[in-house]
């Protein structure tokens, strides 16, 4: 009997140093997420917060409280939902081999789920030669990702440069909202994964980890692009310009 006050203050003390790590925990776990090292959206964010609350649970060991506990709970059961959904998302997304073609390139950044919700805003067109996907000096807004086929630019009626396969068109004229500053003519039959680009600007403004996945594949292919054009212009050099009426 002498023996069950000495254990029982042990436990106390153990369920308060395990309810002062809970609290550590939380501090910690939002301090990082305000440095921008973790995301609400990840892994680690949500289990930080079941250790967290596991901890602070216990501690109530020492002195219930209901409302604490219905807090702890909530976070738990919250917190478990988010990882459900985030495994669900990342292992029952599927794609086509189009789409598979596309983030290859240019989304390999982004999380299955991210760039599933991006794709939703495209779909596969299919161009006949001589097809004017996009005309010079024109404001609409085109978009899209040369899955097969050629494409032809010309400017002023003169060939400048011919995009292929993994190429993406009309990004500077979507990003920057002016008016193309070339035409681009399909010279073969041309599949190209096309964006609805009102739906992509919509998705884009609410989530800024898939604008910048964008942007960077923008510039990635806009300096290919300019690469492959001062190649063209060289070869140009050489042999009689090529003028298309």
């Amino acid at each position: 009997m002498l023996g069950l006050p000495v254990e029982l203050n042990w436990l106390l003390q153990l369920a308060t140093t395990i309810g002062v790590i809970g609290a550590g925990l939380y501090i910690l776990n939002y301090f990082i997420l305000q440095l921008g090292f973790i995301r609400g959206s990840g892994v680690f964010y949500p289990t930080l917060n079941i250790a967290a609350a596991s901890c602070v649970l216990i501690s109530m060991f020492e002195n219930f409280n209901l409302a604490g506990t219905i807090i702890q709970l909530a976070y738990i059961s919250i917190s478990v939902m988010g990882l459900l959904r985030g495994y669900l998302a990342r292992h029952l997304v599927r794609f086509s081999e189009d789409e598979k073609q596309f983030i290859s390139h240019y989304l390999d950044t982004l999380k299955p789920h991210q760039a599933r919700k991006l794709l939703n805003t495209a779909e596969i067109k299919d161009y006949a030669p001589g097809t004017t996907l996009i005309s010079e000096g024109n404001t609409k807004d085109f978009l899209g990702f040369i899955l097969s086929g050629q494409t032809t630019i010309l400017k002023d009626g003169r060939v400048i440069n011919q995009c292929g396969p993994d190429e993406i068109l009309g990004e500077l004229t979507f990003g920057l909202g002016q008016p193309a500053t070339a035409s681009v003519l399909a010279t073969h039959p041309t599949r190209c994964l096309v964006f609805d680009s009102e739906r992509l600007c919509r998705l884009l403004r609410r989530n800024r980890h898939m604008d910048d996945a964008l942007k960077a594949a923008h510039f990635k292919n806009t300096r290919q692009k300019l690469l492959s054009s001062n190649n063209h212009t060289v070869r140009a050099q050489k042999r009689p310009a090529v003028v298309v009426a």
